[in-house]
Parts: C-alpha cells; sequence; structure tokens
C-alpha cells in the first residue's frame, strides 16, 4: 500500500504499509506538514490550506467533533464550514441515528459506527487506521439510504486527519 501525504503528495514512510501487497494508496501527512500545523494557529489560515487538498477531509479532536473540513469534504457532504465547526459526526455525516433521542453517540448504532471507533483507535494508539471501510445510514429527507465510503484516520497535532475516500452514496 502506498501512503501519501493529503497536503504535498509526498510518499510517506511508515513501518509496515510499504511492504502490503495492496497496490492501494491512502492518504495521511507527512512530518513536514505536521510541522506547517503545528505552528499555524487554527482558522483562516488553516482553512486556506486544507483547502487546497483535492479529497474531503476533516480534522476532529478526541470527542468526535469536527474542527475545519475542507472545501472538498463540504462538498461532497452538502456542508459549509460554519455549520460543521464544532458539530459531531452525526450532524456532518447526516446520520440516520443522529437525531433519535439519545444523540450522536450515545445509541445503540454508535457502538458500532466504524468512523467513531477509527478515531478512537487512533486517538488510544496513534496508529493510522488506513483505507477503513465503513457503511453509512444516511437520514435522506425521503428515505433512509445507506453511503458506503472508506475512511483513513491519522493522529497529528493532537487531532485526527480524517480522510474520507471512495464514498458512494
Amino acid at each position: 500500500m502506498k501512503l501519501v501525504c493529503a497536503w504535498c503528495g509526498s510518499a510517506i514512510e511508515h513501518s509496515g504499509y510499504e511492504r502490503m501487497p495492496d497496490s492501494s494508496t491512502s492518504h495521511g501527512m507527512c512530518p513536514t506538514c505536521c510541522q506547517l500545523l503545528d505552528s499555524q494557529e487554527r482558522g483562516v489560515q488553516l482553512q486556506r490550506h486544507i483547502d487546497c487538498i483535492p479529497i474531503p477531509i476533516l480534522l476532529v479532536d478526541a470527542n468526535n467533533t469536527t474542527l475545519a473540513m475542507n472545501a472538498k469534504a463540504c462538498e461532497v457532504l452538502g456542508r459549509t464550514p460554519e455549520s460543521s465547526t464544532g458539530a459531531q459526526f452525526g450532524l456532518v455525516f447526516d446520520c440516520a441515528h443522529y437525531r433519535l433521542p439519545e444523540g450522536c453517540g450515545r445509541t445503540v448504532h454508535c457502538s458500532g459506527c466504524v468512523i467513531r471507533k477509527s478515531v478512537a483507535a487512533t486517538f488510544d494508539t496513534g496508529e493510522p487506521q488506513v483505507l477503513v471501510p465503513a457503511t453509512l445510514s444516511i437520514d435522506n429527507p425521503d428515505q433512509l439510504s445507506n453511503a458506503v465510503l472508506t475512511i483513513t484516520a491519522v493522529k497529528r497535532a493532537g487531532v485526527i486527519l480524517l480522510c474520507i475516500e471512495n464514498l458512494q452514496p
């Protein structure tokens, strides 16, 4: 498997990933871009920086709160940065279970959420979760439907860089 930096496109050397027979590519963040993220304050500079990335990216914290998302993620998920900043995954992804009385992260369905589990595992271990397949129940106005996607979660500077790949509504 090839792991490339979502910011600059350079190859990322991670022990074990190069030896995987799979020829697929996923995204993370190289040490140089990680330092850039560390040195910048969150806000306009960061937003401009992540908007240059051509794949959907969310920055999330340990509470599964969206700190920022790039323009491509806004386009794919039908959101604005203003409506997503500070929001839980359920709202950002239009999860059908988000609107249940228990709320995001507290329903019986949430315990099996692949996105939630991948972000938690990355925070807990520091190890990236690469090209993890996920299926979400989406709350469309007309009917309940499923979205199939692949995610990659990488921990950098105390936040998770969550890449959304292969989204198929």
